[in-house]
């Protein structure tokens, strides 16, 4: 009993922390105090610690001196970065799934876009990114490379962090996204992969476009801190 109730509280101290991360309610670069979040959480500080190794394992926190953790600040380099190794995983995902592709398949991957539009219309804009990764992912599930799929979901969490910064810059982004995902799902109806693999480039760099100001998109310097990190 004990040993269960010792991992609900890792578990819960994990998610909350992971969400707060993803939500940007904790900003990139922002500390992270065990003592607080165990208080809000009413558990002990044991297993936030423990929270704050798995998170780090995970490229979301790093440890600042001695005293703690902070959110993983980003750089244009960072965001570039994962949008060159995104752009790369889910046009080869597309390209696999083309030929898996039916009309069950069809239905499905629509589904996930009907769950984000409804959100959207709802204002319930972290739900309704996680929906579009989730249509995203199914994509890369019909590939049936398995370690392609692994590699997405591995990246999952930085996506949305990138996503809430897009609802902070430019709100009327999320309609963006939705009706560029309609036209990845509406070229997967065509069964024509050139289509497909136009559609996923298009959605992929017009994010990139909407968050990394041109000189970032155009070169890949050193590290810079800049105002993403706020």
């Amino acid at each position: 009993m004990g040993t269960s109730r010792k991992r609900n509280s890792q578990s819960r101290a994990y998610e909350h922390i992971k969400q707060s991360i993803i939500s940007l309610a904790v900003a990139p670069g922002m500390p992270l105090r065990a003592q607080e979040i165990a208080a809000k959480l009413k558990v002990s500080r044991t297993p936030v610690r423990e929270a704050f190794s798995r998170l780090e394992q995970e490229g979301l926190v790093v440890r600042q001196n001695d005293w703690g953790y902070v959110v993983r600040p980003l750089s244009p380099k960072d965001i570039l970065d994962l949008f060159t190794i995104r752009e790369s995983l889910e046009v080869q995902a597309a390209r696999e799934a083309l030929p898996r592709v039916e009309r069950d398949e069809l239905g499905e991957l629509g589904a996930h876009l009907d769950r984000a539009e409804s959100l959207l219309k709802e204002r319930r804009y972290p739900e309704f990114r996680a929906a579009c990764r989730e249509f995203h992912l199914a994509i890369a599930a019909l590939s049936e490379n398995e370690l392609l799929f692994r590699l997405l979901a591995t990246i999952r969490d930085r996506i949305l962090i990138v996503g809430a910064m897009h609802q902070d810059t430019r709100p009327e982004r999320a309609r963006e996204v939705l009706a560029e995902n309609r036209k990845i799902l509406q070229a997967f109806g065509s069964g024509n992969a050139k289509s497909v693999v136009d559609a996923v480039l298009q959605h992929i760099r017009a994010s990139r476009a909407s968050i990394l100001p041109p000189e970032a998109s155009s070169a890949r310097g050193a590290p810079r801190r800049t105002g993403l990190n706020a």
